[in-house]
């Protein structure tokens, strides 16, 4: 038995209708689809624009992706290419994901780590959620700065992430976003 990833019940009433839309639409078109496939398509085509539409401040912050704000560890496991012509090397430290999104994520690190170095990461999902698995993927730094204190805030921009990662990280995004939503 397939595990089921998202919950009908637990989504807010207008993107249930939402969904309910394409789930009739694709019957219509004898393309059926069932109600978690349906979801996913809605998230990964419409999400960020309705939620933008329905929740944005009136700031124009140029983000394509709604940002999540969590408090969740990521290790880093490898450094592919360093901004300063390093060569590529096995690294192994966590820092905390501050806020995520389906295009990267920003988080907080004893370590520095060059703009425009590209890293290895590993993001534990099933500790949040026991139906997912880890996020494994590629990301460039794009920010990289000093914090009062110790440490460093680091946003990165995902630049390569494998489709049961990609997978994984939607359905993540999209519960605990989703079904918080008008509550």
């Amino acid at each position: 038995m397939e595990k089921t990833f998202i919950s009908y019940h637990d989504l807010n009433d207008e993107i249930k209708r939402e969904i309910d839309r394409i789930v009739e639409k694709s019957k219509k078109e004898g393309d059926e689809l069932d109600f978690e496939s349906a979801a996913l398509v809605w998230f990964d085509t419409s999400f960020d624009e309705w939620i933008q539409k329905k929740y944005a401040t009136g700031k124009k912050n140029g983000r394509k992706h709604f940002r999540m704000d969590i408090e969740i560890p990521v290790r880093i496991v490898e450094r592919l290419i360093d901004a300063d012509g390093n060569e590529a090397e096995e690294i192994d430290f966590v820092g905390k994901i501050i806020n995520i999104s389906r295009g990267g994520f920003y988080f907080h690190s004893a370590e520095h780590i060059n703009a425009s170095s590209i890293i290895r990461v590993v993001i534990d999902l099933s500790s949040i959620d026991e139906n997912l698995t880890e996020v494994e993927a590629l990301a460039m730094v794009v920010r990289s700065e000093k914090l009062e204190g110790k440490g460093f805030g680091i946003g990165v921009m995902f630049s390569s992430i494998y489709d049961e990662s990609k997978k994984n990280l939607d359905v993540f995004i999209f519960k605990n976003v989703a079904y918080h939503l008008g509550r």
